[in-house]
């Protein structure tokens, strides 16, 4: 799958709203998966400066995406492909954990550690950062499976009560057809009686006549 942002104008979009916008997007990539669609929502960021957010998916084709987000209705300013140019020499374990930044950030607003804290915050983050981004794609793609996993049981459970009650229409429909060729049965059962009756009965009228 390629890689595509797709960039979105926040100036008059209160986060309340882009949170829905969000969850109302994922659930359209989650519908056209299961229409056999290749399309993976796997992040997005906010530029507060210039009041836009960028999401980063993972689809067959643009068109894919766009179409993912007529379904959910978020309008959009523009659909790119990137590629991700990552260097392989880029390891996890280069990078120092996160804690370490929030010491050194913290440590800032110390006068004291002041010094030390500018050379840490200044010390190549690049790794760190690659380091969050990754994690927070594998985050969001765990966090994505478990939403299909549950359409899917969903979808399986609606289709499970539709097999039940058809089922039990069937057994009502059944039913009465029984209560029916009963009560026919009855019916023919009580007629051939009175048939036998009256041969029976002429049977008896002509041996006493004879």
């Amino acid at each position: 799958m390629a890689l595509y942002v797709v960039e979105r104008d926040l100036t008059d979009v209160p986060p309340e709203r882009l949170r829905l916008d969000q969850r109302d997007v994922a659930s359209a990539c989650i519908q056209l998966k299961s229409q056999g669609k290749r399309i993976r929502y796997m992040s997005s960021a906010v530029v507060p400066a210039d009041g836009r957010s960028l999401d980063l998916f993972g689809a067959e084709s643009d068109e894919v995406v766009k179409e993912a987000h007529a379904a959910a209705g978020v309008r959009y300013r523009r659909v790119v492909e990137i590629l991700d140019l990552t260097p392989n020499f880029v390891q996890r374990g280069t990078s120092r954990p996160r804690r370490a930044l929030q010491r050194a950030a913290a440590g800032a607003d110390n006068p004291d550690n002041a010094k030390g804290a500018l050379h840490t915050m200044t010390a190549n983050p690049a790794p760190e950062l690659t380091r969050w981004l990754s994690d927070g794609q594998r985050l969001f793609g765990v966090c994505l499976e478990t939403l299909e996993n549950f359409a899917r049981l969903q979808s399986e459970n609606d289709m499970l009560r539709e097999e039940v009650a058809r089922l039990r229409h069937r057994v009502d429909v059944l039913q009465a057809d029984r209560v029916e060729m009963v009560a026919a049965f009855n019916d023919l059962a009580g007629h051939v009686t009175q048939v036998v009756d009256r041969i029976i009965q002429k049977s008896e009228d002509g041996h006493d006549t004879n």
